[in-house]
């Protein structure tokens, strides 16, 4: 479902420095995870009324055997080669009794299958076909070699999984249905600044700019930085940037986060300095288009922001026109 390693498959590294170290990195992982889907899920709530596809959010953080080479990782899944990694407080699967370490068997019935990517993804598909808004999830789950029957009543979110993704950098990415967040930028953003990350993630998710780009035949290699390719990525990153503040009001985030972010050492370092792509806007140009949509589109004491000039941009051709 996305490009580069999933999060899990760094951890092989890991492993080489023993089992301790392990211990420790796999719960600093696990500590960004929760974290994440903590901020993730508000934002995917809040916004799934203007979200083009919704998924069920029930706070399971899952992973499967195949993610993992050794044999340490065994005692992970003595429930099943998919297994519930962690559990959100307050969420469906909390109020379900579900627990860390639990088996999933089985979806509505259905058991996740591989087929050409990890069985962690295939569970992740099966949870959102197998499910309509407003709908029970039922689920088999195996604890301490018993099968149990488990029924989740889930919110309705946008349909994006949100994830840390492994590997160098402090650059967040979309492919359109996965948004990957680095564990470097992570860890270096505080909670208000990952929201605004995220949230300018989504944005992207909403306004289908893959699709967007990709109908219009743009190159995002090395001629993405010049003529047309420049113009018409620049034109999504700052549909995104703007659409980005509507969805941080919904989830109950202060809008003033996003420019604040781009104006903080972390943001300038995200933009890229002297080295950044020319097809993104600098930090301060972001700060200063985020003010301007605050000041001139964000209805304050408004129930929910429905960003009406923003949303229907999805129909329509990229273009790079001003």
């Amino acid at each position: 479902m996305h490009k580069g390693l999933p999060l899990w498959s760094a951890l092989l590294l890991m492993m080489l420095t023993g089992r301790a170290a392990a211990a420790d990195a796999l719960e600093a992982l696990f500590a960004q995870d929760r974290r994440l889907a903590s901020v993730a899920g508000q934002l995917l709530e809040a916004n799934a009324p203007i979200c083009p596809a919704q998924m069920p959010l029930t706070g399971m953080i899952l992973h499967s055997r195949d993610q993992y080479a050794g044999d340490w990782a065994d005692p992970l899944f003595t429930q099943g080669a998919v297994a519930i990694a962690q559990i959100l407080p307050g969420s469906a699967a909390a109020m379900a009794g579900l627990q860390p370490r639990d088996g999933l068997v089985a979806v509505a019935g259905q058991t996740p299958v591989a087929t050409g990517a990890t069985l962690r993804e295939a569970a992740l598909a099966l949870l959102t076909s197998q499910w309509r808004p407003g709908d029970d999830l039922h689920l088999q789950i195996r604890r301490e070699d018993t099968l149990r029957e488990v029924v989740l009543h889930p919110a309705r979110g946008c349909r994006a999984v949100v994830e840390i993704g492994t590997g160098n950098g402090l650059s967040a990415r979309t492919d359109g249905q996965v948004i990957q967040i680095p564990q470097e930028l992570s860890t270096a953003a505080s909670d208000a600044d990952l929201a605004a990350i995220v949230a300018h993630e989504l944005g992207h998710v909403i306004l289908q700019h893959r699709l967007r780009l990709e109908a219009a035949g743009v190159d995002k290699g090395l001629l993405g930085e010049f003529g047309r390719n420049r113009r018409l990525l620049r034109q999504a990153e700052e549909e995104a940037d703007r659409l980005s503040v509507h969805l941080l009001a919904n989830a109950g985030y202060d809008p003033a986060s996003a420019p604040a972010f781009w104006r903080s050492a972390l943001g300038r370092r995200v933009g890229g300095g002297l080295l950044r792509n020319r097809a993104y806007p600098s930090p301060e140009r972001r700060a200063e288009l985020l003010d301007d949509e605050i000041a001139g589109h964000l209805e304050i004491g408004a129930a929910f922001h429905g960003a009406e000039h923003l949303v229907p941009l999805r129909d329509q051709p990229i273009t790079g026109d001003d």
